[in-house]
């Protein structure tokens, strides 16, 4: 049965509000998207949404061996199973409830969705003048067969407050599973926050990812985007910089494997004057892998004094693999410092050789190589053990026993 059938044959049977029977029925008519929009010219959902997914969740419990293998290590952990909240840590100024009910301001499909049935999530509120030194570590595992999950999350700064959150997702299962996965970012004048995303998950793992993030003036988003892992991953990521002097940083690696498939869609949307956005994504495709990367900016009449900077370099290291990029410039405004470009490559043959004649072998060449073109962004991740994981993940999908931290 395909996802929209499971959907309604869930609404009909589980009572939903007035207000969230007006959102479904508005997704209904809407439906999916197929690749005659323009949004999604490159990325099939076909096979995404003509599986057949169970919307009800095992009652099992998660062991202290799942959370072990996939977890970075931080103390600070928010553990959802099955799409419930099974730990929630006490950390001083900072508040964690359960869910997140908040407006969406999108009307495409997913995002109503997602607002209109079956979420579960976080809302976190860092308070005013509260810096968070530790990292805070979200991890959401699913075990049940078969799976559709929508997790709707919200993460509030107040005034001069600073946090770093690592999140994963993770399905435990030996089977077709699809995260629908919305979190909102609000942050007041003069906080910072940097948000990674780890994503390296199951070769029958699917994800719809969508982060929206509102900044008032004098505030920091930095967020890195590590793709390692899945069978379909779509990645929405939209900055609205709405004060002075707003500063928004993206950086993205994707390595893929086999058939994976992953698509980076970003938007920054410059609204005032005297702010800047750096946009660095990096993509790695192996065998028949297929990647996209399609970002925009946007900078508004009066938004002067813009500095925007936006990079996607790949490497296709198969006859196989495949890339669509498209990088996009919107301007309205005359003194701004705007630039953007795309490569697509592969590695200098002449570079392996030199290093072959040093005695590598072939395979640790090339693999270095990858990795000096990686390194850039992640030398940029600010948490060590992030940097750590970004790196050995790295090595496990080229196949080598090296440390690139050497």
């Amino acid at each position: 049965m395909p996802l929209t059938e499971n959907i309604k044959s869930y609404v009909q049977a589980n009572s939903i509000s007035k207000d969230k029977e007006t959102l479904f029925k508005l997704f209904l008519k809407k439906g999916f998207p197929t690749t005659k929009n323009e949004e999604w010219k490159y990325t099939s959902l076909k096979n995404v949404i003509n599986s057949s997914y169970t919307l009800h969740h095992d009652n099992f419990s998660i062991d202290d061996y799942d959370i072990n293998r996939h977890t970075v290590g931080f103390a600070h952990k928010i553990i959802f199973f099955n799409g419930k909240m099974v730990c929630s840590p006490k950390i001083d100024g900072v508040n964690i409830s359960l869910n997140s009910n908040f407006k969406g301001l999108s009307n495409d499909a997913f995002s109503l969705l997602n607002e209109s049935v079956i979420n579960c999530g976080f809302t976190l509120t860092v308070n005013k003048n509260t810096i968070i030194k530790k990292p805070v570590e979200v991890l959401f595992f699913t075990s049940t067969r078969n799976s559709f999950t929508q997790y709707r999350n919200q993460i509030n700064l107040n005034k001069n407050s600073n946090i770093k959150i690592v999140e994963k997702i993770q399905n435990l299962s030996d089977s077709n599973c699809l995260v629908n996965h919305n979190t909102q970012i609000n942050c007041d004048e003069n906080s910072i926050i940097e948000y990674n995303k780890i994503q390296d998950n199951t070769y029958d793992s699917r994800l719809i990812d969508y982060t929206n993030v509102f900044q008032k003036k004098d505030s920091v988003c930095n967020i890195n985007t590590l793709i390692f892992g899945g069978d379909f991953i779509r990645n929405n990521l939209s900055f609205e910089q709405d004060g002075n002097n707003c500063e928004s940083n993206m950086n993205g690696i994707t390595v893929l494997d086999r058939k994976q498939f992953a698509d980076n869609h970003t938007f920054v949307d410059h609204k005032t004057a005297n702010c800047r956005s750096n946009e660095l994504y990096k993509g790695i495709y192996l065998d028949d892998s297929k990647g996209v990367f399609n970002g925009k900016i946007m900078v508004r009449k009066d938004s002067q004094k813009i500095d925007a900077f936006q990079a996607n370099n790949n490497l296709l290291l198969s006859e196989n693999a495949t890339i669509d990029s498209k990088p996009q410039l919107e301007i309205y405004a005359d003194d701004v410092k705007c630039s953007h470009g795309c490569t697509i490559g592969q590695l200098d043959e002449d570079a392996i050789f030199y290093l072959r004649s040093r005695g590598v072998g072939t395979k640790e060449a090339r693999a270095i190589l990858t990795y000096t073109f990686t390194s850039e962004v992640i030398n940029k991740l600010t948490i060590p053990e992030v940097k750590k994981l970004a790196q050995r993940l790295l090595a496990k999908k080229l196949n080598v026993n090296l440390d690139f931290e050497l």
